[in-house]
């Protein structure tokens, strides 16, 4: 069953990689329903079990990585009624997403099974979004989206204000298991954008933030103080590293760090792909 996080929020369980507290999608409702990410192709099918008779009237995407958009076009097919929203500038992986099958693949490695496949979905069915748009549920639930660049371009959070919740995906970084990480995947991570976006964040003053690595947290302004330490001292890290070994050698060091051992291997190959974001930006810089 979905976890019910408050009487209009439900946290629903993805399986990310097969396993349990990894990856989430949030269902949001008021007179009408909003789901907020749907994880994987693989979680399709969870996902409209755990959701029952509620069919969404909008599909909110975070981002287009596959771990947040790739059972989308299977739920758009499912949920005939449903539109898509995500930002401008991933409305192309949408209608066509080759180029980022490609790219999980060539990011992801052996991960690249476990990410599954994107599906084209019909433009018309996608509703554009840039930031600053409003969607009212009804009941008093307004889903307000922000654009938040970093992660990735087209990054967006969506905010609930009469909950003060916050949906941030991954701009605010990856929190399971008592472990804290930054989100710094390639292809496209940027540093300035990503501390700029916290700032931005931290300004609507959330109570409730709502990840989708994973979970509730409830001191949101705390959490987010400590991510913008979290990921200057990451970059400060592999940064100085990074001036005096090769790719590999830095990645193999920050990894070698006590906190990372034991990790089931999906985990640790996803650790790699932060550390490998963050090489790849300071190389853009540099150029």
């Amino acid at each position: 069953m979905p976890v019910s996080l408050s009487s209009s929020i439900e946290m629903i369980d993805t399986l990310q990689f097969g396993l349990p507290c990894i990856g989430a999608a949030y269902h949001i409702y008021g007179k009408r329903h909003a789901l907020i990410d749907t994880g994987t192709s693989h979680a399709a099918t969870r996902i409209r079990e755990r959701l029952g008779s509620h069919a969404p009237d909008f599909i909110f995407l975070t981002h287009v990585h596959p771990d947040h958009a790739g059972a989308s076009a299977m739920l758009a097919e499912a949920y005939p009624e449903a539109v898509i929203g995500v930002h401008e500038r991933g409305v192309r992986h949408l209608v066509d997403p080759v180029r980022i099958n490609e790219s999980v693949r060539a990011s992801t490695g052996p991960l690249a099974d476990l990410y599954g496949e994107m599906f084209p979905i019909p433009v018309e069915r996608i509703v554009v979004l840039k930031g600053g748009e409003r969607f009212d549920l009804g009941k008093g639930m307004r889903i307000e989206v922000i654009d938040t660049p970093g992660h990735a371009p087209h990054h967006l959070c969506f905010f609930e204000r009469s909950h003060r919740a916050l949906f941030c995906g991954d701009a605010l970084g990856i929190w399971r298991r008592e472990m804290h990480v930054p989100a710094t995947v390639p292809p496209s991570f940027d540093s300035e954008q990503s501390l700029a976006t916290i700032k931005r964040l931290a300004e609507y003053q959330p109570e409730y933030l709502y990840l989708s690595h994973f979970g509730e947290v409830r001191d949101a302004a705390t959490y987010i103080d400590r991510y913008d330490l979290l990921l200057r001292e990451w970059m400060g890290r592999i940064s100085e590293l990074h001036r005096s070994f090769s790719d590999e050698e830095v990645i193999r060091k920050v990894l070698s760090a006590p906190k990372f051992q034991g990790l089931e291997e999906p985990l640790f190959l996803e650790l790699k792909m932060c550390v490998r974001g963050v090489l790849d930006y300071l190389d853009r810089e540099a150029c």
